[in-house]
């Protein structure tokens, strides 16, 4: 085994924290993200009270503090790295792949002022080179970017522990929490409006034959029209009533959601920048400029984003960052 020893870097960051305007931002959004799911929440727990034990006030209570608590879960460091694995598909690194992580990510943890056994290291099984960091002492890195020379991978480390210092990535994962609620409601309503749309054919296949039977055709016979006009002001009432619902309810809180994803969005894409200004400030900027400069090959083979992908997008163009990394780079004196 070959040691692995870094260049010249910048000053050893402190190991401590810091409160961010871009953290700021993001647990604004969590807090709004929490708020809006209490009322996905809050007449789920009102119900089960009611139900259960007949004293509703009670359960509302209990059910929004066990709601709100429940998050703190996902920061736990078992319950990250099983997370981790369920949607993300990560695995633990082979002794080989940890022989080849190890050097490079003590080194990266050394300037970052960082503690190495303070994190949960994961390898995703991806041909895409590619890093990710996630709620409190996750950091995973794909198979593929192992093959990075070891001053890259070093970089895209540094990159990850940039996050974590800022605590980006416990933001995002609060905030991914508190919208659960509103994901599975709407995909109950898009099962929901597939199950009206198959009732619907239903019903049309039954006119039709109601027409059939009472000996004309589909709109012929005193029969064939009772049934096309029950049929229609059944279907014209309950599409009133879930219009109102629409309107009344579901609407607005789509509204809400679908702001605070492109806040989100906003806000995770400065993320980036800042996790790359941390790295720059501890002199990994040459090395990430070389890299991002290999994610943007891939990135120019993709399809573009335009409207509302980009302003959803999480992260920034690869070119923008090197552009932001490059006017962090401070300049040589002429003559140098």
């Amino acid at each position: 085994m070959t040691t692995y020893e870094s260049p010249s870097r910048g000053p050893v960051a402190p190991s401590r924290r810091g409160v961010s305007g871009t953290l700021v931002g993001m647990l604004a959004i969590v807090a709004l993200t929490w708020l809006l799911s209490l009322v996905v929440v809050g007449p789920l727990a009102l119900g089960a009270g009611l139900a259960l034990a007949h004293n509703g006030t009670t359960a509302l209570a209990l059910g929004i503090v066990c709601w709100t608590a429940s998050a703190g879960l996902l920061l736990l460091r078992p319950v990250e790295a099983r997370f981790a694995r369920l949607l993300f598909r990560v695995r633990r690194p082979s002794a080989e792949e940890l022989e080849r992580l190890r050097p490079t990510w003590r080194q990266a943890c050394r300037r970052a002022g960082a503690e190495p056994d303070g994190f949960t290291l994961r390898i995703e099984d991806s041909e895409l080179v590619n890093a990710f960091a996630l709620g409190a002492h996750f950091v995973a890195v794909t198979r593929r970017a192992l093959e990075l020379p070891d001053e890259f991978l070093e970089a895209v480390l540094a990159h990850e522990l940039g996050h974590h210092r800022d605590l980006h990535p416990l933001a995002a994962t609060l905030g991914w929490w508190y919208l659960l609620p509103f994901s599975l409601l709407s995909l109950a309503l898009r099962r929901v409006r597939a199950a009206t749309a198959a009732t619907s054919r239903v019903f049309s296949g039954l006119g039709r034959r109601t027409g059939q039977i009472s000996g004309g055709r589909p709109m012929e016979g005193p029969l064939g029209l009772v049934g096309v006009l029950v049929v229609l002001g059944a279907l014209v009432a309950v599409g009133a009533v879930l219009v109102v619902l629409l309107c009344a309810v579901w609407l607005p809180l789509w509204l809400m959601t679908r702001l605070s994803r492109v806040l989100s969005a906003a806000l995770s894409r400065a993320a980036e920048y800042a996790a790359d200004r941390r790295a720059t400030e501890l002199g990994y900027g040459a090395d990430l400029i070389r890299v991002l400069e290999r994610f943007e090959l891939d990135e120019q083979r993709a399809p573009r984003r335009s409207g509302v992908a980009a302003r959803l997008a999480s992260h920034p163009s690869c070119r923008a960052r090197i552009q932001a990394v490059q006017r962090l780079r401070p300049r040589r004196p002429a003559g140098y």
